[in-house]
């Protein structure tokens, strides 16, 4: 009996609340004293604020600061070796450029001798330009207006021969240079200086110029020729254009067409004014 009786004890004994549980639950147990003494009252605590370890916290943050501070370090290295490729790659052009205009300046200027000599009838002592009026091919065409404005712009007298006007002109040209050629070619004072490419690249070095030097120039007002309009050539004034004269035959008074001896396959004459 006595046994059972100590057992139920224990088991009650276990139930009751203790200090440790009251602390657990946000609880405080204490006494009162200005009532009745040896009064114990529960009270609740208030809920404590979340808590942290502060260690922990500032060591993410020092690492969120430690990882942003290497990600602009490595922005920073970034755009300077960026700036120093760009002034690397724009003092290697400055360079370049300037090798080039050493280069360019260490090059002598070559002399007419250095030509080949062909000489055109008449061409000694002058200038002579061939080209050619039509336009069936457009990069002929403005070859020669191209070479024959560089002429014009030093304002020099020279002879231009169009091989289109003129048959002889065109086999002149052929036997001289030894082939079918295709204009415009520029002779200076006997020299065979080349095409069109040939001048233009003489032009932009500067060269053309100082062949040209002590050849006669024009002035300014210069006028057009009121016979051919500075083309060299004008119309028969034998046979009209038409390479075709009459001539009678016999006593029966018949009548031929004979080629005209005084004009070329154009039916033109050489300008009496200007040639």
């Amino acid at each position: 009996m006595k046994g059972i009786m100590r057992g139920r004890f224990v088991r009650k004994l276990k139930l009751m609340p203790t200090i440790t549980n009251f602390k657990q639950q946000g609880l405080v147990l204490h006494l009162n004293t200005t009532t009745t003494p040896d009064v114990f009252c529960i009270q609740k605590l208030p809920t404590p604020p979340p808590t942290y370890d502060d260690h922990n916290h500032k060591g993410n943050n020092l690492a969120e600061l430690e990882a942003n501070d290497d990600h602009d370090h490595f922005e920073e290295e970034k755009e300077e070796e960026l700036e120093e490729a760009t002034t690397k790659k724009t003092l290697k052009l400055g360079e370049q450029k300037l090798e080039t205009k050493i280069t360019t300046c260490s090059i002598e200027c070559p002399s007419l001798n250095d030509f080949k000599e062909m000489c055109p009838p008449g061409g000694r002592h002058t200038i002579i330009l061939y080209t050619t009026s039509l336009r069936g091919i457009r990069k002929t065409f403005q070859d020669c207006n191209t070479v024959r404005f560089l002429l014009r712009s030093f304002k020099i007298m020279y002879h231009e021969r169009d091989v289109s006007l003129h048959l002889e002109y065109r086999e002149e040209l052929w036997k001289i240079l030894g082939g079918k050629v295709i204009p415009p070619k520029l002779f200076i004072k006997g020299k065979y200086i080349g095409g069109a490419d040939e001048v233009v690249g003489l032009h932009e070095m500067g060269w053309l110029g100082k062949f040209l030097e002590g050849t006669p120039t024009h002035s300014t007002d210069h006028c057009t020729c009121i016979g051919c309009a500075n083309m060299r050539f004008s119309i028969c004034s034998n046979c009209c254009g038409s390479c075709k004269v009459f001539k009678a035959k016999g006593d029966n008074n018949h009548e031929l067409f004979l080629r005209c001896p005084d004009c070329n396959e154009n039916g033109l004459v050489k300008c009496p004014i200007c040639c």
